[in-house]
């Protein structure tokens, strides 16, 4: 039996720095990760870690709802983690400082085999968590993300939901 999620899990996530680049459109996913990754390589980033960077994604909330329901659009915003002391005057990203925080959090063993599914079951086995739990969501300035990566050819994604 294939096994898809993880247990929930407890995480510190620390202090980061993060280049970001929001968008609405029908594949905001898409457009959002291709600006990032295209900044990370014009902005020197890539040069800097000598490889590609660590994104992460989440949805922007703030799409009309003529785009949503007329043009069938959503938002995105995608963000590569940025080293200490990374400079760029390369314009295109939003640069912002996130303070360490507590996420709940799963892991997803091939997310985009299922994506209308086994996203947002992954989501609700965190929120099943946490209403079990002594933990309160916290919705402060804090927002979820997720962030996806392979490993020995199998791909996953982290989905990380804020608490207090």
């Amino acid at each position: 039996m294939e096994v898809v999620y993880s247990e929930v899990t407890v995480r510190i996530v620390p202090e980061m720095s993060l280049a970001q680049y929001a968008v609405v459109s029908s594949s905001p996913e898409a457009d959002a990760i291709a600006h990032i990754l295209d900044w990370s390589e014009k902005s020197g980033l890539t040069r800097e870690i000598s490889g590609k960077p660590r994104v992460i994604g989440w949805d922007f909330p703030f799409v009309s709802e003529e785009q949503r329901e007329v043009f069938g659009m959503r938002g995105y915003v995608a963000a590569c983690v940025l080293p200490d002391g990374f400079i760029s005057d390369c314009e295109g990203a939003e640069i912002v400082r996130v303070a360490e925080n507590r996420y709940a959090s799963v892991t997803v063993a091939g997310p985009r085999d299922d994506s209308l599914r086994r996203i947002p079951n992954g989501y609700k086995k965190i929120f099943e968590f946490i209403e079990q739990s002594d933990f309160a969501q916290s919705w402060d300035s804090r927002v979820s993300f997720e962030e996806e990566y392979s490993v020995d050819g199998v791909c996953y994604m982290d989905i990380y939901v804020p608490i207090k």
